[in-house]
């Protein structure tokens, strides 16, 4: 009887111990991107401003690689806008780049103020990917200011 129990327990050991290894399985990456802007920069599309301070851009889904969730600070906090994208095809065009970096060009309006726009982003290695839609979502109401179009 005992060498019986003996045997149910090593056998659930095992399979605990297979369980907790599959669990831990490494799954896809989804892509981050910290970023820090000290003035504000409007994003481009949705119209929105961004405040000063520390940002971070979050790859959702395996299923959707376009789509990916802004949050002021980290991923701790909630995301204030959920932003799509489509990407850019480095293979067939000047190569992969070498270091992350957001992609951003000045707008000027009809007053002539000028507003650094983020356009995109790009990630070593990979595609970049350039912001075709921004959606503030409720999180980003005390953040996102909304501004006119020029």
């Amino acid at each position: 009887m005992t060498k019986r129990i003996l045997v149910l327990v090593a056998a659930l050991l095992v399979a605990g111990t297979v369980m907790t290894s599959s669990g831990n399985a490494q799954g896809p990456l989804h892509k981050q991107v910290r970023f820090s802007i000290n003035v504000p920069y409007r994003l481009r599309m949705g119209h929105y401003m961004l405040p000063p301070g520390n940002y971070t851009l979050y790859q959702i889904s395996a299923n959707d690689l376009n789509l990916f969730l802004l949050y002021q600070g980290g991923l701790n906090h909630t995301p204030i806008a959920a932003i799509r994208t489509v990407r850019i095809d480095h293979a067939h065009n000047n190569g992969y780049v070498n270091h992350t970096e957001m992609r951003w060009r000045i707008d000027e309006d009809r007053r002539g103020n000028e507003a650094p726009v983020i356009t995109g982003f790009e990630i070593p290695g990979e595609d970049g990917w350039q912001i075709i839609s921004v959606v503030q979502r409720s999180g980003g109401r005390k953040v996102m200011q909304r501004v006119a179009r020029y």
